[in-house]
């Protein structure tokens, strides 16, 4: 029954609207009025053929629901270009095997290798996600250097130059929101592909977090994937690593970096993760910090990887750019192509 507060906070928003938009609950005319409810309409319409929802919508309040998210929500959606994928598009991976061995093919199908080619081996520099068939998000820190970079999909083992379903893709151009190396603010970027992705199962996009632009993700579990050094002291790993970690509150963080002197100053546009038993590592950077909500059954890229001190180092924790700070400026990045 959580989906019954959504219900009332309809009725709440709808009856007594007068406008030329919508027909309220009494039958007359009506008005939109305020959309900001719109993504939690949305969620529940999408259940409707839930057997534990489904009464509700053969009810004249669910029609009128109904007609309210197809007149009013269809249009208001964050999400009008069709270049950036819907829920039921977005953040699922392939279901072989068992769906919490986070290591196994098709757990990360949006995860993205950028690196460059070494007569037939691809060394990976960076890490990023993909969410849109032609932009691939990635951290600003990646793109900095002379390597002419490209972006690999769909592979797995890098030891292998046999496998048949990861393509690769030169980079068109890309973008950041005015990365500041000193302190490390704004670091994240678009990046343009020279063409359209296929999807399949094993190359798909992740969901942007349209509905968690200012959520912190305090006691929740995040999941890091990366090509990275398992350790310190090691090479990168050939295979994608995963780790879950645990959020860490801005101020924790800032005084665990405090003590190295550096000129890190946290902002809200960032947040922190890890420092217990994983971490992001050398060769992960810009890698996607992944959330599985567990309500739509999607994963969401929550963050990107920008900085941290060693590998698994339960003193400091990784510092990750914040995508939800990001949303409005990938949205209209995207929808502009301003690149």
């Amino acid at each position: 029954m959580l989906w019954l507060g959504t219900v009332l906070l309809f009725v709440y928003t709808v009856e007594g609207q007068v406008g030329p938009y919508c027909v309220s609950l009494g039958g007359s005319d009506g008005s939109c009025g305020n959309l900001d409810e719109c993504s939690s309409y949305l969620r529940l319409v999408r259940k409707k053929n839930d057997p534990s929802v489904q009464p509700f919508f053969n009810t004249a309040l669910g029609e009128q629901l109904l007609n309210y998210v197809s007149r009013c929500c269809e249009s208001a959606t964050p999400n009008p270009n069709p270049l950036i994928p819907t829920e039921e598009e977005c953040g699922f991976s392939e279901p072989i095997g068992p769906a919490n061995d986070l290591q196994r093919r098709g757990a990360w199908p949006w995860f993205a290798a950028i690196g460059s080619h070494s007569g037939t081996r691809f060394l990976p520099v960076c890490g990023g996600s993909l969410i849109t068939r032609r932009h691939v998000l990635t951290g600003a820190h990646c793109m900095g250097g002379t390597s002419t970079l490209y972006v690999r999909l769909g592979d797995y083992d890098l030891s292998r130059d046999d496998e048949a379903n990861h393509v690769d893709f030169a980079i068109l151009n890309h973008t950041n929101p005015g990365y500041n190396r000193i302190n490390h603010r704004d670091d994240i970027s678009i990046l343009t592909l020279e063409r359209d992705v296929e999807f399949n199962d094993y190359i798909r996009p992740v969901c942007l977090p349209f509905n968690y632009q200012s959520e912190d993700f305090l006691n929740k579990r995040l999941a890091v994937v990366g090509y990275g050094r398992t350790d310190t002291d090691s090479d990168g790993s050939k295979l994608p690593v995963s780790a879950v970690l645990s959020t860490v509150d801005l101020a924790t963080c800032q005084t665990k970096y405090n003590q190295l002197n550096s000129k890190v100053t946290l902002a809200d546009s960032q947040m922190c993760a890890g420092g217990e038993n994983g971490d992001s590592c050398g060769g992960d950077g810009g890698g996607p910090l992944n959330y599985f909500d567990i309500s739509t059954r999607r994963f969401y890229v929550v963050g990107t990887v920008s900085l941290g001190v060693g590998c698994g180092n339960t003193q400091f924790p990784g510092v990750y750019t914040r995508v939800g700070a990001y949303i409005r400026w990938i949205k209209n990045k995207i929808d502009s192509g301003s690149f």
